[in-house]
């Protein structure tokens, strides 16, 4: 008898051993081969198998455990047959057809709940076990399931209304806090997530993403915008620094043209002015390799428009603050004299007038796009154009859009008629580019004209001339409005009039 026994344990127990390998070559096929929804069913088939193989050649040993056995094969049996079927007729033919896929949550309640079926109504007939009066008779067992199914049937709870809302489905980018994301599958516990940065994989329950804030990134949309924020010395014109953000992030592969990038002013630091530039994308898996990229194409537009990226540093003084400023002021009065010695009207004054003049004319700063002033508008100064450019624009006789009539570069002056004459403005001006203006004022010229009224005349002679041309310069167009020139005498009265020199009428 012993013998026999020895027999049957020699032949049986390596098929129960066998079972180990064999769970190991199915889990790593169904890996390969994107077989998981088979893997559960297979390594049942195994188990059958092995518990068989057991039976044949250990009848002594099986035979008090037949019921089970019966119950375990049979079990394993139709749950196999029913997955294959599942996965022929949706990851197969349903497929083919075309229709989308059902979610995955649902997939996998639906085999929970055929197998729990199963199990029961074999553990009764074979076994004579009534689960469910045998549950619901033990309040210990009960209880002890409650509190053990408890989070389990809140993540199941959880993940069907993640599928009914669908705030994101497979394939679609996340963030949730700050991970980003491809979402990979959503099951009866939890949702799968392929992080982007560090390309691994994050599993979150279900019943924790339902709480959590969750942006989107795919839908409804997949055009993604993006942030940079970089920190500009002061010294740079704000306008300056936001149109070469803009040009280098063009310049960039993934960006969109459209939304256009948009740079902003963002708050005054210690040491620079912050700056936000924000892009939009679509190809959100290269998202950071374009913001990568858009860094280093501010860099190098930075050092081509000698624009400084700061770090905070602290002011030495190797002089007295107030020498300093002082330098700095002489330097900025020789800047506007050696502009205003080459305007025409300007050239009959003496240095030490033209001193006068830079020394107390300010200088107006104004953005691109900007209107310098409005046609009609009062006004009491004259423009000199330090750099940059400005249009001068006119509305046509019979209406419509503002027309450019002319421009000014460095140079260039426009607004006397309002400084000598006291006339209204007859043209609007804008700035095409960000630009540096000088302005006389009545109370920078008045001193001038008061000290020398010959002054007075020469003006007159010059502006006279510079009305004239640019009279000329307008008849080739038939809907301009008539431009008035004053003579030289009529100008020159208007002149004393206005600054209240002696011969004013």
């Amino acid at each position: 008898m012993s013998q026999a026994l020895f027999d049957e344990l020699k032949g049986g127990i390596p098929a129960l051993v066998a079972l180990l390998p064999a769970l190991a070559v199915i889990r790593f096929v169904c890996g390969r081969l994107g077989l998981k929804r088979l893997r559960l069913a297979l390594s049942l088939l195994a188990l059958a198998v092995c518990l068989t193989v057991f039976r044949r050649w250990a009848p002594m040993v099986a035979n008090p455990f037949l019921p089970y056995i019966w119950v375990v094969t049979s079990f394993a049996g139709i749950y196999v047959i029913y997955k294959v079927s599942e996965v022929l007729l949706l990851d197969v033919f349903w497929r083919r057809a075309g229709h989308p896929q059902p979610p995955g949550i649902f997939r996998d309640v639906l085999s929970t709940l055929f197998g729990g079926v199963m199990l029961v109504i074999l553990l009764q007939v074979g076994l004579d076990v009534h689960v469910a009066t045998l549950v619901i008779t033990s309040a210990a067992l009960s209880i002890f399931l409650g509190l053990a199914l408890q989070q389990s049937v809140s993540d199941l709870f959880a993940g069907v209304a993640l599928v009914i809302e669908r705030p994101f489905a497979p394939g679609d980018w996340v963030r949730i806090d700050d991970r980003v994301g491809r979402v990979e599958e959503i099951t009866w516990r939890a949702v799968r997530i392929q992080l982007q940065r560090v390309d691994d994989s994050l599993i979150v329950p279900n019943s924790v993403i339902a709480k959590a804030d969750i942006v989107n990134m795919s839908r409804p949309t997949p055009v993604h915008g993006g942030t940079v924020e970089v920190g500009v010395a002061y010294a740079h014109a704000p306008n300056r620094v936001r149109e070469v953000m803009i040009a280098a992030a063009r310049e960039v592969g993934g960006v969109l043209p459209r939304p256009a990038p948009v740079a902003e002013v963002l708050r005054f630091d210690a040491s620079s002015i912050a700056y936000r530039l924000t892009y939009w994308i679509e190809d959100l898996p290269r998202s950071i390799e374009i913001e990568s990229a858009i860094r280093g194409h501010l860099w190098y537009a930075f050092q081509r428009s000698g624009i400084e990226i700061p770090f905070p540093i602290v002011h030495h003084y190797t002089r007295p603050l107030a020498e300093a400023r002082a330098a700095e002021a002489d330097a900025r009065q020789a800047r506007v004299k050696a502009l205003l010695g080459r305007i025409d009207f300007l050239a009959a004054l003496a240095p030490e007038q033209l001193d006068a003049l830079a020394r107390t004319a300010p200088i107006a700063l104004y953005p691109a796009g900007v209107s310098i002033f409005r046609k009609g508008a009062p006004g009491d100064s004259l423009f000199v154009v330090a750099s940059g450019r400005v249009e001068i624009l006119d509305e046509p006789v019979g209406g419509g859009p503002l027309r450019v009539i002319g421009s000014r570069e460095a140079g260039d002056y426009f607004g006397e008629m309002s400084l000598l004459a006291d006339a209204p403005r007859p043209r609007t001006a804008r700035a095409v580019e960000d630009v540096e203006l000088v302005a006389l004022t009545r109370d920078v010229m008045r001193p001038i004209l008061v000290s020398d009224p010959a002054v007075a005349e020469h003006l007159s002679q010059a502006l006279t001339r510079h009305m004239a041309d640019g009279r000329r310069a307008l008849e080739h167009a038939d809907d301009h409005e008539p431009v008035a020139v004053f003579p030289a005498t009529t100008l020159l009265d208007n002149i004393r009039r206005v600054f209240g020199l002696a011969g004013g009428r």
